[in-house]
Parts: structure tokens; C-alpha cells; sequence
């Protein structure tokens, strides 16, 4: 069987939209790509992020046995030195364990991003990365 990973690169770099936690709550908020002066950004930008998935992700072989497809979503944070934290696949979003863990490993193997920016300081940033995994 051949199998084919299709990268949704419009969605794959969707910056998660939403409110930053209160100072209350933490005094490192997360804020959301429309919250920022400048949007965290991966090196060498949207040729970077391809360049870097087509080197890094790999069709799991559990999920190509099971013929398994889908679009996997992996929240994360994008942290003030570039590095990522806080990797998740919502449980509503989960599609096959082996696939949804392949995404993950695949966020983990990041190199550090440029940070968000605001009012000039760098800052925390969520965002979200979205794999289409096909077979055939």
C-alpha cells in the first residue's frame, strides 16, 4: 500500500485564537497570535516549517496497517526563548494513537522558534500545528 502524508500547510502554523490568562493566574501569560505585535515564527518561515516536515514526519506503520487517516491538531506553546512546551492532542481531536503520537513526536523535534512579541518584549504564544495523514 502506498502511503501519503498531505501537510494542510494553511492550517499547519493556525495560531491559536483566544485570551491570555490573567496576571493572576500566572505571571508568564500566554497570549494568542492575535494578541501579539509580532507572531512567533518558525525559522526560515512557512519553506522552513515544509522543509522540516517533509525531513521529520513519518507515517506511523500501525497506522498504515490499520489504514488509519486523518488530520491530527497538536496545541502548544511557543515559549519568550523560542523553545516549545505544553504539547497536547485535545482528547477531541484524537484520531488514531499511533498518528496522534507521530504528530506530537513531530512537534517535540522542533527546533526554537523566534518568539512572539510584545510592545517589544518577548512573550509566550499559542499555537497550533495540523497534519493530514492519508493513505492509499
Amino acid at each position: 500500500m502506498k502511503k501519503y502524508m498531505m501537510i494542510a500547510f494553511a492550517a499547519a502554523m493556525m495560531l491559536v485564537a483566544g485570551t491570555a490568562e490573567s496576571s493572576a493566574q500566572t505571571a508568564n501569560p500566554i497570549y494568542s497570535a492575535e494578541q501579539v505585535d509580532q507572531r512567533a515564527m518558525f525559522p526560515g518561515g512557512q519553506e522552513g516549517m515544509m522543509s522540516f516536515m517533509m525531513r521529520n514526519m513519518k507515517y506511523p506503520a500501525e497506522a498504515e496497517k490499520d489504514k488509519a487517516q486523518g488530520t491530527v491538531v497538536v496545541h502548544f506553546v511557543i515559549e519568550a526563548d523560542g523553545s516549545i512546551s505544553n504539547i497536547k492532542v485535545p482528547d477531541s481531536l484524537k484520531i488514531h494513537p499511533a498518528l496522534d503520537a507521530a504528530a506530537v513526536e513531530f512537534v517535540k523535534k522542533m527546533p526554537k522558534w523566534k518568539p512572539a512579541k510584545l510592545k517589544g518584549k518577548t512573550v509566550r504564544q499559542s499555537a497550533s500545528h495540523a497534519v493530514q495523514f492519508r493513505c492509499k
